[in-house]
């Protein structure tokens, strides 16, 4: 291998691309879109007027309407009007609906249910449960005599944080955010092995419908030119996870403080602490064992997927081809995202060590795991001896296809035909 045309190669593509609109439009709307993502639905709540909604009580137990009203009297209200009057009003849209509490419903814990027109929602229907299973706990425990602190222990709602011990025998972070990071950094990879696989696809099919590649196979090797160009890609899409996550970084610095101002109830410092406190965006500390799993993984499962995406399209003439041969990659793609729950869930689990470590699986399912707990060093080392023989197979064998490949034209060709690339000398 010429290593001097290789670095050209790698230069040209990595370069050529950085500079164009689409990359740089990409990488900047990213950041924006996740500011956009969460000052949006801040700005929503702050500013949606918010209808006025009245909900009729029909109580055949007459004391628990009271204990309903005493909680939400902006919401609920009795009437002496009858059931079919009550039916009447919620389908002209006079009321919101009405709750009909059974007359045994303190004692023998009936259902009530709330009569509507269609539009309460969900949420809406559970804070009507909410207030009504309150409403019978109270009277309860009034007619049991309870003293305020037995109250208080019935009320008490304690939490449960699941925290990691580390190796020195420290307290690390909550595991539910674990479990969080490690799900976003699976489906990202997930992300990036179609949105990196394709460009490469794509610039093999403009080269070979330009002609370009042509003279490019007169002065290198076909082997050559397929590294190249998946390396080149490779530091590009590095490049943009590093400026992404830089941006992203001073974006939540930001937008953290703005939201928190925003919900304050005043202006003053101490109020703006208190808000950052309570609504702030706070960044989890990530070990730089997780960044280096995710960024490892993401490049040697680049590299496997992209050297199949780059046979894809020198075996097609434009890119509406493809849909065909590209569909064993995206069904490898797309499998470990089914068990990434799974994973996530127990990364300890057999399950999750043998999918973890299966070379097409990996790169999005063992920065779950690492995210998670600590890998045993020989399950990660394991998985990236495979990982890089995949790899070392796959291209050779796309390199062999992409040779004749390049040069084929005026058909899409078969699996089968790819098979006898492979064979030929």
């Amino acid at each position: 291998m010429n290593w001097k045309k290789l670095k050209l190669i790698i230069s040209r593509e990595y370069l050529t691309r950085i500079r164009t609109k689409g990359f740089i439009i990409s990488t900047l709307l990213a950041p924006l879109g996740l500011a956009l993502l969460i000052f949006i639905p801040i700005l929503i709540t702050l500013f949606s007027p918010d209808r006025e909604r009245i909900v009729i009580i029909y109580d055949e137990t007459n004391v628990v309407a009271e204990k309903m009203m005493e909680s939400r009297p902006d919401l609920f209200r009795t009437s002496d009007d009858s059931i079919e009057e009550l039916r009447a009003k919620v389908a002209n849209g006079s009321i919101e609906g009405f709750v009909f509490i059974p007359e045994n419903a303190i004692l023998d814990n009936q259902r009530a249910d709330f009569f509507q027109s269609g539009g309460g929602g969900m949420q809406f229907t559970a804070m009507l449960q909410n207030e009504y299973r309150a409403a019978l706990r109270e009277i309860r425990l009034d007619r049991a005599e309870a003293n305020q602190e037995i109250r208080d222990i019935i009320t008490a709602r304690p939490s449960l944080s699941a925290r990691t011990i580390t190796e020195t025998g420290e307290d690390g972070a909550d595991t539910s955010v674990l479990f969080f990071i490690g799900y976003i950094m699976g489906f990202i990879i997930y992300a990036a092995m179609f949105a990196y696989g394709a460009i490469i696809m794509r610039g093999v099919v403009e080269e070979k419908t330009n002609r370009i590649v042509e003279v490019i196979a007169s002065s290198v090797k076909p082997f050559e030119l397929l590294m190249g160009k998946v390396l080149g890609v490779g530091f590009l899409g590095l490049t943009q996870f590093v400026i992404w996550a830089v941006l992203a970084s001073g974006i939540l610095a930001i937008v953290g403080p703005a939201a928190a101002l925003f919900m304050a109830d005043a202006n003053s410092a101490e109020a703006l602490a208190v808000a950052e406190q309570e609504l702030g965006f706070t960044i989890p500390t990530i070990g730089i064992g997780v960044w280096l799993g995710f960024i490892g993984f993401f490049l040697l499962g680049y590299l496997i997927y992209s050297s199949l995406y780059a046979a894809i399209g020198s075996a097609i003439e434009q890119e509406s081809d493809a849909q065909q041969l590209q569909i064993p990659i995206m069904f490898l793609i797309i499998l470990p995202i089914l068990f990434i729950f799974q994973v996530a869930d127990d990364p300890s689990s057999t399950l999750a060590i043998v999918t973890s470590m299966i070379p097409f699986f990996a790169p999005i399912l063992m920065p779950v795991r690492i995210a998670i707990i600590d890998v045993p060093l020989w399950q990660i080392a394991g998985t990236v001896v495979l990982m890089i023989a995949t790899f070392v197979l796959l291209i050779w064998l796309s390199a062999r296809i992409y040779r004749v490949g390049i040069l084929m034209y005026g058909k899409k060709a078969s699996f089968a035909e790819l098979a006898k690339w492979i064979r030929y000398n």
